[in-house]
């Protein structure tokens, strides 16, 4: 090698490096969630009621037209709910990259091409869906775990498979058939014809798969890389990396967690991918993987790509969907996943306030919810719009023993230190980030509920921390350690030499590690001032003791709590609202089955809403309306902060009935407050059902979108019809103790 090839390879090395580390340069400090930008496609500004209009035209007469209107009608207003959601990007980074991927690969069928639209969707699970009118969903999930373009490429193809063949629709059509028992796929018993469902979703899939791989084969993408599209699947439910958890994460020269709470040796890996799949809507991996592995052999493999859009993109694509699966984690109440994944990522970026924002929120909701526990009592809020419970249970760190791979230290640990220690930690981890940051809002916030917390729940004030560490006591002899604490004049007693054992021991062993935990920060003048501040302002009421009472005592008390209450919760005097688009869902049950009435449930959606508008008006409460009526391609603000309540609102349902765990949205909130001038959101909303007689079931749930609070749930439950008059008399009572001031 000359000198001067030698110097071309070295300049090239180095612009390599410098083109690699600039691509994610902006990674290093911070980071900004996904929005979506540009204009709304046409396709998400139509109702869904004329998008079924015109489907319903195109299908023939015969034996299935009612199924498919049915499925038309059906699948269209699900899709229209998914695209109005806010979980669907648009001109997103990750939508964009990934319908180049798409272009490669369907640019021998562009008239295909012009039918499948494809967005990515706010889901930290590793999964895709598509519909039959053309639609194709890529979860962030997804997208965090696949190792190369050309997996993705196949995820494509299996899924524009699914299009093409009408999977979806003729899914539909047996499974009725099935229940009617008039399929000839299956008619034997109830059970029999179950199981036939999973079994023909079971054979949609295999097609799937196999025409996919043809589609893969037709382009320049390696077939050989697919392959390892299985393995994604099947350790999906791992984080996106397996690196090993270090304690020193949260630890620091004082704060020493013992060795206890770290587990020693975690659990191999042993995912199964031969599973019982006979209730399954997918076959079990093996089987799919070796349906199509005699067909992954091509003669031209060594001309075949990895990536052909750009492997830059793909890595950049995947690293932005590992930092909003970060934030997904925490919306869906995930802590430690989210905790464990910024960990990764903080490997990389040690200094990202985005990262460290999310280890702190996470880490304040599970130690709210340990040191909270005991202090709710858990009760249920029904969500009327799916028919299911939500309960306010504390959340708990699911069970280590189930956890396979490295991550395990992190739940072993989480789960072993009890509330007041993880308090420590949490505080310890937040208060050291807003030092670096301290003109972030998010994390002084933090920092202050959790030393609210800390003197509140926990009971640990400044005097229960040593200004000294254990190396420093370890030099004084226990003599002139005890006279700290014990009279010095007085005469050794049996007790006291006791006291000076207890305090060696402490100082020799792991024990009561908390107590040296701050012996640094203790320097710090915001620090004690913030912690004494707290003291100073308990903000929780201390709990009364009645055993002690008279009963008339204890009824006086009662009485009093019960006036506060009503006041609280009834009487609000509130001047202004925002109104979210009122759910209506109206069924009917035909041969035991529920039956979406989506044209009349859609009318009496928008009567209810001008309903609210009148009882409003004549109560005289100012409202703003966040709704996703009558959009148009222009509407994309609208269509964010649509979505930002939607988020806000699907994790504060997450959360149950702790108004004092954090809500990942409340930044946001902060800003739309001050926009719309009230911090109060009203959620209204009826499900008819209709059997023999008509079953109603009203619900109002005012939210304090500040605190996170619900501030008034009521729900009303008639056999009457859903007429007019019963609707706005349902609303106007609702929102008139809204209005009316307290006495």
């Amino acid at each position: 090698m000359n000198y001067i090839s030698f110097k071309k390879i070295f300049y090239l090395g180095i612009f390599v490096l410098l083109y690699s580390y600039g691509s994610f340069a902006q990674y290093t400090t911070d980071y900004s969630p996904l929005k979506s930008s540009g204009t709304l496609p046409e396709e998400f500004v139509k109702t869904a009621r004329a998008l079924s209009e015109e489907d319903i035209k195109t299908i023939g007469y015969g034996t299935d037209r009612i199924a498919k209107e049915q499925f038309i009608v059906s699948s269209n207003y699900y899709l229209r709910d998914l695209l109005l959601s806010g979980d669907v990007l648009i001109n997103d980074p990750l939508g964009i990259y990934v319908n180049k991927v798409a272009d490669e690969l369907l640019k021998n069928d562009p008239e295909l091409r012009k039918q499948i639209h494809i967005y990515v969707t706010k889901s930290p699970d590793v999964n895709a869906h598509a519909f039959d009118k053309g639609f194709v969903f890529i979860n962030v999930g997804l997208l965090a775990q696949l190792e190369n373009e050309a997996q993705l490429a196949y995820v494509l193809a299996h899924e524009i498979t699914h299009v093409v063949k009408k999977h979806s629709v003729n899914q539909y059509i047996e499974n009725i058939k099935l229940d009617r028992g008039t399929s000839t796929y299956e008619n034997g018993s109830y059970e029999a014809r179950d199981i036939a469902k999973y079994r023909f979703s079971q054979e949609n899939e295999t097609e799937a798969d196999a025409e996919g791989l043809v589609r893969v084969k037709e382009s320049g993408y390696s077939v050989k890389a697919l392959n390892g599209a299985f393995d994604v699947l099947q350790y999906s439910y791992l984080p996106f990396e397996l690196v090993d958890f270090k304690k020193s994460f949260f630890e620091d020269e004082y704060l020493i967690l013992p060795d206890t709470v770290f587990l020693k040796k975690t659990a191999a890996v042993k995912s199964n991918d031969d599973y019982d799949d006979t209730k399954s809507t997918h076959p079990n991996i093996r089987k799919r993987r070796s349906a199509i592995e005699p067909d992954l052999a091509v003669s031209d493999e060594a001309s075949r790509k990895k990536y052909i859009v750009s492997e830059e993109e793909f890595k950049k694509a995947r690293e932005i969907a590992r930092f909003e699966s970060c934030r997904l984690y925490l919306v869906d109440r995930d802590y430690v996943n989210a905790i464990y994944a910024a960990y990764i990522l903080l490997e990389k970026y040690p200094d990202n306030v985005y990262l460290k924002k999310i280890v702190a929120k996470a880490l304040y909701n599970i130690a709210i919810s340990k040191s909270g526990s005991k202090r709710y009592k858990s009760r249920y809020i029904y969500s009327v719009a799916n028919n299911a419970k939500l309960s306010s249970k504390s959340y708990s760190i699911p069970d280590y023993e189930k956890i396979e791979g490295a991550s395990q230290r992190l739940y072993y640990m989480l789960d072993n230190l009890e509330a007041k220690e993880l308090n420590t930690v949490a505080l310890s981890y937040t208060f050291k980030a807003h030092k670096k940051n301290p003109d972030d809002v998010v994390l002084t916030m933090l920092t202050d509920s959790l030393f609210s917390e800390m003197v509140n729940a926990n009971q640990l004030y400044l005097t229960d921390f040593s200004k000294s560490s254990k190396a420093q006591l370890k030099f004084l002899d226990t003599a002139k350690i005890q006279e700290v604490k014990v009279d010095s004049t007085a005469e050794e007693s049996k007790y006291s030499k006791i006291k000076k054992q207890q305090q060696k021991v402490e100082i020799e062993t792991d024990e009561n590690f908390i107590k040296y935990a701050f012996v640094g920060l203790l320097q710090d003048n915001e620090f004690v001032k913030r912690f004494t501040k707290a003291a100073r302002g308990l903000t929780r009421k201390a709990e009364i003791k009645k055993d002690n009472l008279t009963y008339k005592e204890r009824r006086k008390i009662e009485e009093q709590i019960a006036k506060e209450n009503k006041n609280k919760y009834t009487l609000l005097g509130i001047d202004k609202v925002l109104f979210l688009e009122p759910f209506y869902m109206k069924v009917k049950s035909v041969g035991g089955y529920d039956m979406v009435n989506y044209f009349e449930s859609e009318d009496k959606q928008v009567k209810l809403a001008e309903i609210q508008k009148k009882c409003a008006a004549k109560l005289k409460l100012n409202y703003d309306m966040i709704s996703t009526k009558n959009m148009t391609t222009g509407d994309m603000d609208r269509y964010n902060l649509n979505s930002l309540f939607n988020d806000w609102m699907t994790e504060r349902f997450n959360h149950g009935d702790n108004p004092e765990e954090l809500v990942v949205g409340s930044d946001e909130m902060k800003s739309l407050i001050e926009k719309y001038g009230t911090k109060y959101l009203v959620w209204t909303g009826i499900y008819n059902e209709k059997t023999r007689k008509s079953h109603n079931t009203y619900f109002f749930i005012l939210f304090n979108l500040e605190t996170g609070e619900v501030m008034k749930y009521e729900t009303r439950y008639t056999n009457s019809k859903d007429n007019t008059d019963l609707i706005t008399s349902f609303v106007y009572n609702s929102l008139m103790y809204v209005t009316k001031k307290p006495k």
